[in-house]
């Protein structure tokens, strides 16, 4: 069966979810992806209008643009999510300021200030050298440019709202990534099943990359893995993505479980076959940039996180009570101290994770606070 994104709907049915009657917030990104776009858009609007009687939100796309020339008489305030400048955004904005209307941007990662381009290239695995360096230095300095456009400012944590803040001097808002209803629902039937599967000796790790770019941050935790794996014969290591295998990884035999990319749905039932989310990243600015989606969803599923303790991280994650924090030099200790956790203690460490969660990185905790974000922006 063909798998189909639930943001893929049609311009009239987008426009139907701005409401008469309530503040109207229209998201504006380049154009959908399953990535960012849903966290930060289609997340939001469907958080926003799930209680939304004050106010209603959709999204639209750059390719909206030859069809809606008006966005500005349908909504209250705009959302530019992660647009580099153009001359069609630089006239939907100024269309939106004619009319007294706020405009935020809406920014996840450190892509917008080009004194960090050389470390976002870096950090991703690409040699900032030659066209390469020249296309990561006008993607980011046009990002800036249109994030400088805007009146104000939306992002996932602390730190980066600190460098948008030195970067740009405009009032910054966080609001956190955060789980949709679909995955919440089909983590609940998932939960269920793994809680009915009998523990079975060694540990069941998984690595979820998101693409090549990831390869620096596993290499931080590789060597304890492996030594690891090598001390714990019946635990095997799941990698889903891109990750070129080094030789010692694929010493490891029918151990090592290769998997290709799914769908975001999909990753729920991928995550929650393991037993230990691997989240190990590089110390940079461009790493305490990323927020914590991997710990929350893995959570749902009832699966604990070992995570390299960035700030984000060590926010979500009190070590040994609701996951687990691994500096670099000892992942195999703390792989071993997972290993020898009793069946209740996992169980007890994995609900804690499941309620951090739920109280922090739900549509529902989030509904209020964009609510109150947007009311006060009228």
């Amino acid at each position: 069966m063909t798998w189909s994104a639930p943001w893929d709907i049609s311009l009239r049915q987008r426009l139907s979810m701005l409401r008469a009657d309530t503040h109207r917030v229209a998201y504006f990104a380049p154009g959908p992806d399953s990535g960012s776009f849903r966290y930060r858009c289609y997340n939001a609007a469907q958080a926003i209008n799930a209680t939304g009687a004050e106010v209603s939100a959709t999204y639209f796309f750059q390719t909206d643009l030859d069809h809606l020339d008006n966005l500005s008489d349908f909504a209250d305030t705009l959302v530019v999510f992660r647009a580099p400048y153009d001359t069609e955004i630089e006239r939907l904005i100024g269309k939106f300021r004619q009319s007294g209307k706020k405009i935020f941007f809406d920014i996840d990662d450190l892509i917008f200030d080009n004194q960090f381009t050389p470390l976002v290239a870096s950090n991703l695995n690409y040699k900032p050298v030659g066209k390469d360096v020249e296309a990561w230095f006008s993607l980011i300095a046009n990002v800036g440019s249109c994030l400088n456009l805007c009146d104000a400012v939306i992002t996932t944590n602390d730190y980066l709202a600190r460098r948008i803040h030195d970067f740009s001097q405009l009032p910054v808002s966080v609001i956190p990534n955060f789980v949709n209803k679909e995955q919440i629902s089909v983590s609940e039937a998932l939960l269920r099943r793994k809680k009915q599967r009998p523990p079975g000796p060694g540990l069941r790790l998984g690595y979820f990359s998101g693409s090549h770019s990831h390869a620096k941050d596993f290499e931080v935790a590789k060597s304890g893995i492996l030594a690891f794996m090598e001390a714990s014969p019946h635990s095997t290591l799941t990698i889903l993505g891109h990750l070129e295998l080094s030789p010692e990884l694929e010493s490891l035999g029918t151990r090592l479980i290769q998997k290709p990319f799914v769908n975001f749905l999909g990753l729920q039932d991928e995550i929650s076959q393991v037993d230990v989310n691997l989240v190990p990243l590089q110390v940079s600015p461009f790493t305490f940039s990323k927020s914590e989606l991997k710990f929350f969803e893995a959570a749902l599923v009832g699966t604990i996180t070992l995570a390299t303790p960035t700030p984000v991280y060590e926010k979500a994650i009190t070590d040994g009570v609701n996951g687990f924090l691994s500096g670099a030099a000892v992942w195999r200790r703390k792989l071993t101290e997972i290993e020898e956790l009793s069946e209740d203690k996992h169980r007890l460490i994995a609900s804690r994770a499941w309620d951090t969660a739920m109280k922090n990185f739900s549509w529902e905790a989030m509904n209020p606070k964009l609510t109150a974000l947007f009311l006060d922006a009228n």
